[in-house]
């Protein structure tokens, strides 16, 4: 009877999150709107220029590079004994960054318990692996978020810092570590790509690391809410909010916009250009 109980409770919880996730975007998205009707557009043109380009070059290979990170990171904890090939782990997890895009935010999970089901992996370490990612993410984020407004005070002990938390993670050869060493690394390359964006188009002057360490905060945001796809909406209004008014609006919008676009951007070159590897 507890069983009947807590299967009859199961769709309950799983409603609320839908309506409070649905909630949370259209909030988002709102509030976007709102930002975007009061913006003097004329102002996002001079933020157009060669410095903006290369930042767009370099910040989707900056995510792209993160995308190949948390692959490894993945990895890790579900083939910890490398049993099965390196392409078609990094296959398995490519369809799935480009699966997150879809609504509602899940078949990113969804895609690899099938996907990795076909290689012989077994159901229950790749929901494990599921649980172990999540945490990691929010651990991940956070540090590198607290290593960036460090690194605003005091750019070498922050530097040095993160140099040996990853060199030690991965000395050790635990499964669990050499996840949490990529993850550092993959947020960190969130952090770097944000930095890029910022220095093209925010106003001399502004902390990059501060910016940064709101990027991540902004992108752990997006990933919590569910429904939104891929976190789109809800990491954009999380940001704006977070900025508030301490920088220009225009710097802030083109900002928030060129990250979303990079990040679009790298998640496609990773997850295609993973898949095409597998063909060849």
């Amino acid at each position: 009877m507890a069983e009947t109980a807590a299967a009859s409770r199961r769709p309950s919880f799983e409603r609320v999150g839908r309506w409070v996730g649905g909630a949370a975007l259209a909030g988002s998205i709102a509030f976007i709107g709102e930002r975007l009707w009061r913006l003097d557009w004329s102002t996002l043109q001079p933020h157009a220029s060669w410095g903006l380009a290369g930042a767009m070059i370099g910040a989707p290979l900056l995510f792209a590079g993160a995308d190949r990170a948390l692959a490894s990171a993945w990895t890790a904890v579900v083939d910890p004994e490398h049993i099965q090939q390196p392409r078609d782990m990094s296959r398995i997890y490519a369809r799935g960054v480009l699966m997150k895009y879809l609504p509602g935010s899940v078949f990113q999970y969804v895609s690899r318990q099938v996907e990795g089901a076909k290689t012989g992996i077994e159901h229950k370490l790749l929901a494990k692996s599921v649980v172990v990612e999540v945490g990691l993410h929010f651990v991940s984020s956070m540090s590198v978020a607290a290593a960036c407004l460090t690194f605003e005070r005091s750019p070498v002990i922050a530097f040095a810092a993160a140099v040996i938390v990853v060199g030690a993670a991965f000395a050790a050869r635990r499964p669990l570590l050499t996840a949490l060493a990529f993850q550092i690394l993959a947020f960190g390359g969130f952090a770097v790509a944000a930095a890029l964006i910022g220095a093209a188009v925010l106003p001399a002057g502004t902390s990059l690391a501060h910016f940064a360490a709101l990027f991540l905060l902004a992108w752990l945001a997006g990933f919590v809410v569910p429904v939104a796809p891929g976190g789109i909406g809800v990491r954009e209004a999380a940001l704006l909010a977070l900025a508030g008014t301490g920088l220009p609006a225009a710097g802030l919008m083109a900002a928030t916009l060129a990250l979303r676009a990079s990040s679009i951007a790298g998640d496609l070159g990773y997850g295609l250009a993973a898949l095409r590897r597998r063909r060849t």
